[in-house]
């Protein structure tokens, strides 16, 4: 006989045919949920790419730039690999976005492809476009130079975190209770860094950055490399220009220069600094700028409530600046969430294209 609720030591709970029921009914709508999650994060939001809208007052601009504003589309991380079927799908969501759009400039900041097989469709979006008045810019990002695994993930940066930890690889062994302790600590500590850290990845190809730059050049899009140019169109004139854009090179897999970049920059003039990661923001040059454009970040690709991005993919951003418009000093940043994806999935990150309107102070 029961004694206490309790047969042979098993709980009456578990005997229980309603309470099985409901506890297998609990676990099917978890695992619904999970998968309805995922079905979200891969088939659906990835796909939502949205027009975001914003002006921006910058100094030393008046009579320089066109009365009602210069008008610059920002497009990032397309990470286009030849995947039709999900490429032509953005690029159909962004030719109707933007069908019916007027602007100056077209600007792209890097990671244009994931892999060499995406150069088609790359060229596919720039012809899907609007003509720009002044003409195509950009820069490259770090998957332009390298294709990368997640194989090593974890244990390439688990080997990166003992490293800058200091840990050497035969540890003070501690008995019992305190070593769990110990150990418990050290992977907390891990997950912050691993959270908060760009990731190191294996690299496993080199692509063709020429075949990039002169396909890019052939549909009028020209990549700065570390350089700065003066962009003048009918200056003093109701609808003039007389503007500098700069562009410098990947922080991590490029060559990047900026005191190069922006030598020939000169003082109290406005100016647009282009950089694909927005960890350039390192370098205190960065602050000449009145204007930086990055990507890199895909907004954290994964945003969770009260958290916010999973992974921020920066040194110099915090969790909740993944994306977004900011300042940094007197520099104003705007961080694209970017169009595609290296991992093909988003939650509440969806992929961007801003038209971003710039008027004197």
């Amino acid at each position: 006989m029961p004694v206490n609720g309790y047969s042979k030591g098993l709980p009456t709970l578990i005997q229980d045919k309603t309470l099985q029921k409901q506890l297998l009914g609990g676990i099917g709508l978890l695992t619904g949920l999970g998968a309805g999650l995922a079905s979200y994060a891969i088939l659906q939001e990835p796909f939502h790419v949205i027009l975001e809208q914003l002006t921006m007052r910058i100094p030393h601009a008046q009579g320089r730039l066109p009365s009602d504003g210069l008008r610059i589309l920002h497009l990032s991380d397309t990470h286009f690999q030849g995947i039709d079927w999900r490429e032509q799908a953005k690029i159909e969501s962004i030719r109707r976005l933007t069908e019916h759009l007027s602007y100056d400039l077209l600007v792209h900041t890097g990671d244009f492809w994931h892999n060499e097989s995406g150069l088609d469709n790359i060229l596919r979006l720039i012809d899907s476009l609007p003509t720009p008045r002044l003409g195509s810019y950009g820069v490259l990002g770090n998957h332009d130079y390298v294709c990368y695994s997640h194989h090593d993930l974890l244990s390439l940066n688990w080997g990166r975190y003992q490293l800058r930890a200091g840990n050497g690889k035969e540890g003070r062994r501690t008995p019992g209770l305190t070593a769990l302790y110990e150990r418990m600590g050290e992977f907390y500590r891990f997950a912050q860094y691993f959270m908060n850290m760009p990731f190191d990845l294996k690299r496993v190809h080199f692509n063709d950055v020429a075949r990039l730059t002169q396909g890019l050049a052939d549909h009028h899009m020209q990549i700065l490399h570390n350089q700065t140019l003066h962009i003048q169109h009918k200056p003093g004139q109701r609808d003039g220009v007389d503007i500098y854009l700069s562009g410098v090179d990947d922080v991590a897999e490029g060559t990047p220069d900026l005191h190069q970049a922006l030598l020939s920059l000169p003082e109290h003039t406005p100016n647009i600094l282009l950089s694909h990661n927005p960890d350039i923001l390192g370098d205190p040059a960065s602050r000449r700028a009145n204007v930086i454009l990055a990507g890199h970040t895909h907004g954290g690709q994964i945003v969770l409530p009260f958290i916010g991005a999973a992974h921020t993919h920066s040194e110099h951003l915090h969790r909740h600046q993944a994306a977004g418009y900011m300042w940094r000093d007197q520099t104003q940043v705007y961080v694209s969430r970017g169009i595609g994806e290296g991992i093909p999935l988003r939650f509440r990150a969806r992929p961007q294209i801003a038209l971003i309107t710039l008027v004197a102070e």
